[in-house]
């Protein structure tokens, strides 16, 4: 850098930083950070990271919180995941702080009753009064109910009848309408062959074309949380069949269920290779680089919740089973007609021809991306697996990378800091996106997804859910690191 009104150049130049006019720093300026807020960027998630680290080390909680906090309100960026689990940290020693204050003040002694206990002591007082109140007068209590109370009149019989349930197989390509049709014909066939009971006919949707329109009698009573649908018929009391839709939320988050769903899979499919075995826990595959095959756990759409739990319960979150034997019924939402989602790996694939990259999932499109390409054909055509998830990878630079990449063997998908190589062909053969486009991305692809790079078109008629895949995101992610900290990394750049 040779700055305005100098004639020659001095080597202490090269570390330099324009920051504002004629103000320039250096990367070894103790206050470096903090001009960095006050002239360049007051947003700047790697300035507040560092300040919030400064300060932290110095004991000064509430101003490494404060910048820590700064950091979060710009996403994505390389600094989110750390500064959020930063502020766990901080919250962590705060509370174990409190509890050391707590031990060592002498004479404190804890209330007779808790908050909650007061409040609900007060509101019953409350109620005392009020009723004290509306009954005191001339007129007697029972009196005083009677002339409030509204008395309906008629009568209404019902006669026990037995229950007959079936279920009845259903395509997931059929309509409301279709469905609704079909149940009516099948619960009047039903009443005809099983006379004076109740049908009971429960709608199950499933991939198998061997069962899909057949009508059975229910033996396994786990399979009404399966059902999407129910039509009940009885003749003899009521001559209308009635049909109601038990997860008509489902059918609408059902996208975002299966991408969620199949996200994890194709995670546990890549660790189970590796590995020889299904991980005991879904957190193993939640650890630091390189074991790192996802980088969190992510929504439930139907329910909002990504608990996990063993076993069917219905109530929302996901179901994981080690010892299935198949990737499906490993992992699945832990909702009506969770289980019937089919597998289907999350991958990429790269256009050569058309500088794009596109995240898929079965028939759902996840990302599509603006992509650069290597110089003079050097990007190969073929089939790839990624084999490292890196956040701030480093190379011959600290900058060789950008903030994020996806290891492919002698090439990765990367972040760059040029983003006019972003549909052009300057790379040595990796695949480049802009910083923000590789942050994007990244939670989104496992270790261990397909990569298909090649020069034809990609997959048309994608149904596009990528203004939706925020909702995937948990508030709390994991606090396992995703940096490979100074290990240094070859990919042809």
């Amino acid at each position: 850098m040779i700055r305005r009104n100098q004639r020659f150049r001095n080597q202490l130049d090269d570390h330099l930083v324009h920051l504002h006019k004629n103000l320039f720093i250096s990367h070894g300026d103790p206050n470096y950070h903090e001009k960095v807020i006050r002239y360049l960027d007051a947003n700047s998630p790697e300035a507040h990271f560092n300040l919030g680290q400064k300060f932290r080390e110095k004991g000064n909680w509430k101003r490494a919180r404060f910048h820590y906090k700064e950091v979060l309100k710009t996403y994505p960026s390389p600094f989110y995941s750390a500064a959020n689990r930063a502020i766990h940290l901080l919250d962590q020693q705060q509370a174990a702080h409190t509890a050391n204050l707590e031990q060592t003040l002498p004479g404190k002694s804890k209330p007779l009753l808790p908050p909650f206990m007061k409040m609900l002591l007060l509101v019953l007082l409350i109620l005392n009064v009020i009723l004290v109140i509306f009954f005191a007068g001339n007129q007697a209590i029972p009196r005083t109910i009677s002339s409030l109370k509204l008395w309906s009149a008629g009568t209404q019989v019902s006669y026990e009848s037995v229950d007959k349930p079936f279920i009845l197989y259903l395509s997931p390509e059929m309509s409301h309408a279709d469905i609704e049709k079909k149940l009516h014909a099948q619960a009047l066939v039903l009443a005809k062959e099983v006379p004076k009971v109740t049908i009971l006919l429960y709608g199950i949707v499933t991939e198998d074309n061997r069962d899909m329109g057949k009508t059975m009698l229910l033996t396994n009573e786990e399979d009404i949380g399966r059902a999407m649908v129910i039509a009940t018929y009885q003749p003899e009391a009521d001559p209308l069949v009635h049909i109601r839709f038990l997860n008509a939320e489902f059918k609408e988050h059902q996208p975002l269920s299966a991408i969620g769903a199949n996200l994890v899979r194709t995670a546990l499919a890549s660790y189970r290779e590796d590995v020889g075995q299904a991980p005991a826990h879904i957190n193993e595959l939640l650890q630091d680089y390189p074991l790192n095959y996802l980088s969190y756990i992510p929504i439930e759409a139907v329910s909002g919740s990504n608990e996990i739990k063993s076993v069917y319960q219905g109530d929302g979150g996901w179901v994981f089973n080690p010892n299935a034997t198949d990737i499906a019924h490993m992992f699945y939402a832990n909702v009506a007609g969770g289980e019937g989602v089919p597998y289907e790996p999350v991958h990429l694939e790269v256009n050569k021809r058309d500088y794009q990259l596109q995240l898929v999932s079965g028939s759902y499109l996840l990302w599509n991306k603006p992509i650069g390409l290597g110089a003079n054909g050097s990007t190969p055509d073929g089939l790839y697996r990624v084999t490292e998830r890196v956040q701030q990878p480093k190379g011959k630079t600290s900058q060789s990378y950008g903030d994020a990449g996806l290891g492919l063997g002698s090439i990765a998908l990367h972040g760059t800091y040029d983003e006019s190589s972003i549909g052009e062909a300057k790379s040595l053969g990796c695949i480049r996106l802009t910083n923000e486009d590789i942050q994007q991305l990244f939670p989104f692809v496992p270790k261990g997804a397909e990569v298909r790079i090649l020069s034809s078109e990609l997959q048309p008629n994608l149904q596009d859910e990528m203004n939706h895949m925020s909702k995937l995101t948990p508030s709390s992610l994991s606090l396992h690191s995703e940096s490979a900290g100074d290990a240094i990394f070859h990919w042809l750049g």
